[in-house]
């Protein structure tokens, strides 16, 4: 017989903005979300009012009949909560980065590895259409062995000054909390590197001293490959316009964008149903953007496009069930928390090579 699927959840913490496309996504799923509690009540009012749900107390929400429990709350206070629920025999879906700080997701990878848990972490894009595009084509190998890949990240408009990416406790500003996006598909398509080299700065007339950075560039070093990740937070999209990865190989290149969904390949040999030339790929859905209705309960707006948060509630439902993972794991969050950490560690360092620390231990 197939796994049983959940059929409750819980929102503890609704201060991140993407709190209400995941509610939203689990109804879609028909998945009851049974309350949602933060400690802010005014914004937890606000919250309630916006997706009509009961607002409930921490105890009252860790004692229920709820399988799962979706994780919003400001960085700092993901992993305390995270392990709570956990404790309370709930499964977990803590939204990215997954902590504050590096030591916060290691707490969280060693909880992960405790018998019986279900710990997912909310990087979205790995549900991006364009990834599962990516992932499809070089599985044919067409580009040949790769010996660089390129990154790019940003913020959207004005994100960069919200408290949001601005709290004290995390270890990093927009290159942690937004940067870790792309970071995280790099480290996803290429697995962990070995050292990391990297400048992380403020610009001089870009911005005032209250947002943490302005660019960064992050070199990772492999043994059989380079591969470069450039952030920005003066893009000035309305999101993910300009986020992309490109491949070179030895026999072709292959670029994708993850909103709006794209990609090109340029394959010089060709691959069975491929030949060799240039091929283009447009998500074949109508563009929803990403940026939704202002927000009550949180400074930045609501989420509009569900797309990557509907397939991610429906592997964390599957998985309470007992499915086999194919959700973003607190060791891979871990991984991205590592590269940004060896990246400001770089910096602070005029660019030197930092190693990589071991994810155990």
């Amino acid at each position: 017989m197939p796994p049983a699927r959940a059929t409750s959840l819980a929102m503890v913490g609704i201060s991140h903005p993407h709190s209400s496309a995941r509610f939203r996504s689990a109804r879609t799923l028909g998945v009851d979300v049974v309350g949602a509690w933060d400690p802010d009540p005014v914004a937890l009012q606000a919250f309630c009012e916006e997706v009509d749900t009961e607002n409930c107390a921490l105890e009252e929400l860790l004692g229920g009949p709820a399988q799962g429990v979706l994780v919003h709350s400001k960085s700092k206070d993901m992993v305390s909560l995270a392990e709570r629920a956990l404790l309370a025999d709930k499964a977990v879906l803590v939204e990215k980065p997954g902590g504050g700080d590096l030591e916060d997701l290691r707490h969280l990878d060693r909880l992960a590895q405790r018998p019986g848990a279900v710990v997912r972490v909310g990087y979205n894009f790995h549900y991006a259409p364009a990834m599962e595009w990516a992932r499809s084509v070089l599985a044919q190998n067409p580009i040949g062995r790769v010996s660089l890949v390129r990154g790019h990240g940003a913020s959207s408009r004005g994100e960069h000054l919200s408290a949001h990416l601005n709290q004290d406790a995390d270890m990093g500003g927009s290159l942690w909390v937004i940067g870790c996006h792309v970071i995280h598909l790099m480290v996803d398509l290429l697995g962990r590197p070995e050292a990391v080299r990297a400048t992380v700065t403020k610009l001089p007339g870009w911005s005032d001293g209250t947002s943490r950075e302005d660019v960064a560039a992050l070199t990772f070093l492999y043994e059989d490959r380079l591969a470069t990740f450039d952030f920005t937070v003066h893009d000035n999209g309305e999101w993910f316009e300009s986020s992309e990865m490109t491949l070179y190989g030895d026999e072709g290149q292959l670029c994708f964008g993850v909103l709006p969904a794209r990609g090109q390949l340029l394959t010089l040999k060709g691959t069975d149903g491929l030949p060799p030339g240039r091929h283009d790929w447009r998500e074949s859905s109508f563009a929803v953007p990403w940026t939704g209705d202002p927000s009550a309960f949180s400074e930045l707006p609501q989420v509009g496009n569900r797309t990557f948060f509907d397939r991610e509630l429906a592997e964390f439902v599957d998985a309470i069930g007992g499915s086999a993972a194919r959700g973003v794991t607190a060791r891979t969050a871990l991984d991205v928390a590592l590269v940004v950490a060896a990246a400001y560690e770089s910096s602070r360092h005029d660019g030197q090579s930092v190693p990589l620390q071991p994810a155990a231990g």
